[in-house]
């Protein structure tokens, strides 16, 4: 350890670290939507968090990794934001709002919501009408109470993004939901310079987006103060692109590539590869403006989070893109050049270190150029192991021989669970099984599967993080009997279960259960 430290403290992430620590760190990673406490409302909700914080501190956790939390639009991918800032009015805390005492009628009909919470699954249209009607109402109640607030008063200040959000919320409404490409012109092209009639116009219904965002910030800004009691570091989630029906590419038309769309190449994960769909990055524009697009994001997070993840890091480096009228298999790389590779990614993640205080963690999964290891390591920057992925030409690679700068984990959101791995895959499982000096069978036993987080929690890595599901997986009651069920999101796909997942029991009865409470303490002892 002494000598990993010896290093970080060269690297240009020195300070990053400082605010968090150098050794070995443990959590889990908790889908905010996946969560299910007693009082919410058919989705995880921001203060759901508190519960979650405090039984991480019982269990000897200290590490939360959210998904991200920005709003989306009809696609509930929350790798598909129609804002980089905004955060989802999903997961409001209902029930923890201001003033619902004194309006009973407001604080009745949140047992509407009662039914949401018996689904397997996130009803999203059905949460989302109820939720906005619900918060609409809320709004009315309490708005000349608001508007003497000092604390909203502050916000609005100090989020200079506020006013191109509830802009373009308030008119996607106006138009039906329609995309931004098919308003009238006028409405299409609207930006800095035109932009204050449009201001005036729109003002009164703006207002009701300014309120909605001022209450999420409000209760995940108290999460995270309540995990700093806690000693409880909460990792954000920054995906690298936004949708192309957002209000940063409405309002930022010039920042942006409409030429080409993002996506990943095939590979052995993804036959066919992804298109994703996101314009890509106009990057000499952004730097033509200081970066201020990415600081004014990173700025955003810094009251919500302690550190965040870079999701597909590669894409600083180079990125799969292809034309409008492309399938995936038939794009390449950009820029097109290897040798611009290292200078990209090395310069745009310094522009990040430079802009936020937080220390970033990167997913560098895929396709992956060695440079990009070689530039995370020579800035100090953690990368991504997953288990079942980690082997070169021997066969499985040692856990004591995990590059310590790196994230040790099972699964990932994106990938099957260890579960679905282990009996899908049973020439890489029985690998595996030798490598353990176990006897392969196609399901894993519970003293199996305790000492395989045992093992992942004491790889080499600084951090240690697993889905909660790998845990919940000791105990049949505690996940789906369709082992399908656990997965979270099949990446390049438009499956109606993506994005779906719910823990099976409440958050409550995790707390409550003490075998799994003592199973995770021996975990980590």
């Amino acid at each position: 350890m002494d000598e990993i430290k010896n290093y970080i403290n060269t690297t240009q992430t020195a300070k990053h670290w400082g605010k968090i620590g150098i050794f070995s760190h443990h959590g889990i990673v908790i889908p905010l939507f996946a969560l299910k406490c007693r009082n919410s409302s058919g989705i995880g909700e921001y203060l759901d968090l508190i519960k979650v914080i405090d039984w991480c501190k019982d269990v000897g956790f200290n590490v939360i990794q959210l998904l991200p939390l920005n709003e989306t639009g009809i696609d509930p991918s929350p790798y598909n934001a129609i804002s980089s800032c905004a955060l989802n009015p999903l997961h409001i805390s209902l029930h923890k709002l201001d003033g619902l005492d004194e309006n009973p009628d407001l604080k009745e009909e949140l047992e509407n919501f009662k039914v949401l919470n018996t689904y397997q699954r996130v009803h999203y249209l059905q949460l989302k009408r109820m939720k906005m009607k619900f918060l609409r109402k809320y709004y009315d109640c309490i708005f000349d109470d608001l508007k003497k607030d000092k604390d909203f008063e502050k916000f609005l200040k100090e989020n200079s993004w506020l006013e191109e959000f509830a802009l373009f919320r308030t008119i996607q409404e106006h138009q039906n939901f329609k995309t931004w490409d098919l308003w009238p012109k006028d409405l299409q092209n609207i930006h800095e310079k035109n932009l204050a009639p449009y201001i005036e116009k729109y003002h009164a219904d703006m207002h009701f987006h300014f309120a909605v965002q001022y209450f999420c910030f409000k209760q995940l800004s108290e999460v995270k103060r309540h995990a700093n009691t806690k000693n409880i570091l909460i990792q954000g989630d920054v995906p690298i692109m936004v949708s192309k029906n957002s209000s940063d590419v409405w309002f930022n038309r010039s920042l942006f590539d409409f030429k080409h769309v993002a996506g990943a190449p095939p590979d052995s994960y993804s036959a066919y590869g992804q298109r994703w769909g996101f314009p890509l990055f106009n990057w000499a524009n952004l730097k033509a403006t200081n970066y201020h697009w990415w600081k004014r994001r990173l700025k955003n997070i810094e009251h919500l989070y302690h550190m965040y993840r870079i999701d597909h890091v590669v894409g600083f480096f180079r990125i799969w893109s292809m034309f409008q009228d492309e399938d995936a298999t038939e794009g390449r790389f950009f820029p097109k050049d290897p040798v611009l590779w290292q200078k990209n990614g090395r310069n745009r993640l310094l522009m990040m270190l430079n802009s936020s205080p937080l220390l970033p963690i990167a997913e560098d999964l895929g396709l992956i150029p060695k440079i990009v290891y070689k530039t995370l390591r020579e800035l100090g920057i953690c990368g991504t192991k997953v288990i079942p992925w980690e082997t070169n030409i021997f066969g499985f690679i040692k856990f004591n021989n995990y590059e310590p700068l790196s994230i040790t984990s099972l699964s990932t959101h994106d990938s099957d669970t260890f579960e679905q791995w282990w009996e899908g895959f049973a020439k890489g499982a029985s690998k595996f099984a030798k490598m353990k000096n176990w006897h392969y069978t196609s399901h894993l036993t519970y003293k199996q599967r305790k000492e395989l987080l045992t093992d992942a929690h004491h790889t080499s890595s600084l951090f240690h993080i697993n889905l909660l599901g790998e845990y919940l997986a000791l105990y049949p009651d505690l996940v789906w009997p369709d082992i399908d069920d656990e997965r979270i999101n099949v990446p390049g796909t438009m499956r109606p279960t993506n994005w779906t997942y719910r823990f099976r029991p409440a958050f409550e009865d995790i707390m409550e259960h003490k075998k799994l409470t003592q199973d995770l303490k021996d975990i980590l002892a």
